[in-house]
């Protein structure tokens, strides 16, 4: 294939490698909103594919030194994807996703964790690469995929991103022979952005990881919640000042206590009913908590509530409970 024949194949399968990449960015994110996560917050960049530039796919197949046997299918990354997320446990989300799809088939072409196990000592460049193909032909948007598209999939931290963009301009891209002491410089900065990256992410498990998630505290008084009043909960932050307030409370016993407390009362889902829709607090799971306070632990509850007593009051009243001390 020359290079006249090689413009001329690829002017012609732009829309299915346009067809792949935008494929696989809608399935990712599918997957994402499927696990709860809001795209927008997860994903530090807006996920895009892109086309590779005409004369720089030409120039990588006929002058930039390897040689291809098929230059048109050798090359894997005429479109690729990539996502930019906050956190390493972030990428293995991802990957995780990636892995798992019954989409495609993948292959894991770089994978940092593996680079580190095989040069211990050196910092270097750090992302996830994937390419991935269809399983099988199908159709989308009105254009027909074969098995045989690839499309390179990047999965980067925003710190890794951050670097990978920097040398990628200055060194990649640069106009003269780069010095052995600009490499240097990049390399400390690695080893400074994957410190960096390990630190932000043992410090967002020790914020997000405590007793609550340990005993799936809010999980199961939400299933409590549903059946008992048949109301969606949702929870808010004002639940999480409170579940702070009584962390030292939080047992894998909690909540079965909570249980078989509230089941007694046969009036009170009729009175959460009633209060859903004109306060928010009792779009709340947590407020079976607080009724079980009220009944069982009232004294701590007074010492330690953490907002207005006018709320606790209003709580109070519904269920018949004075809030004064005895």
């Amino acid at each position: 294939m020359n290079e006249s024949d090689f413009r001329q194949q690829w002017e012609g399968d732009k829309p299915l490698y346009c067809a792949w990449g935008e494929f696989i960015v809608e399935t990712v994110k599918g997957a994402l909103i499927g696990k709860g996560k809001d795209v927008d917050v997860f994903l530090k960049a807006p996920a895009k594919f892109r086309l590779k530039d005409d004369n720089s796919l030409v120039d990588k197949a006929f002058f930039r030194g390897k040689a291809y046997s098929d230059p048109y299918h050798d090359i894997e990354d005429k479109v690729g994807v990539r996502f930019v997320v906050l956190l390493l446990d972030d990428i293995s989300e991802l990957c995780h996703i990636i892995e798992s799809s019954d989409c495609w088939d993948f292959d894991a072409c770089k994978h940092f964790d593996e680079d580190r196990k095989k040069a211990p000592l050196l910092f270097a460049y750090q992302s996830v690469h994937y390419i991935l193909r269809p399983k099988k032909e199908f159709l989308y948007k009105d254009t027909v995929v074969p098995v045989n598209v690839p499309c390179e999939v990047q999965i980067r931290t925003l710190l890794q991103h951050a670097h990978a963009e920097l040398t990628h301009d200055a060194i990649y891209k640069a106009k003269r022979a780069v010095q052995p002491d600009v490499h240097r410089i990049v390399a400390k900065s690695m080893a400074l952005i994957e410190t960096t990256d390990d630190f932000f992410s043992q410090a967002t498990r020790r914020i997000n990881y405590g007793p609550l998630q340990e005993h799936k505290i809010l999980e199961r008084l939400d299933s409590i919640y549903n059946s008992f009043t048949g109301l969606t909960p949702h929870t808010q932050k004002s639940s999480l000042v409170i579940w702070d307030s009584f962390e030292g409370l939080i047992d894998d016993g909690l909540v079965d206590n909570i249980q078989r407390v509230i089941t007694k009362y046969s009036g009170l889902a009729a009175v959460i009913s009633c209060r859903y829709s004109e306060n928010v607090f009792f779009q709340q799971s947590t407020v079976l908590f607080i009724y079980w306070m009220l009944w069982r632990k009232k004294q701590r509850l007074l010492a330690e509530w953490p907002f207005s007593k006018e709320l606790l009051e209003t709580i109070a009243n519904d269920i018949g409970v004075s809030l004064s001390i005895d």
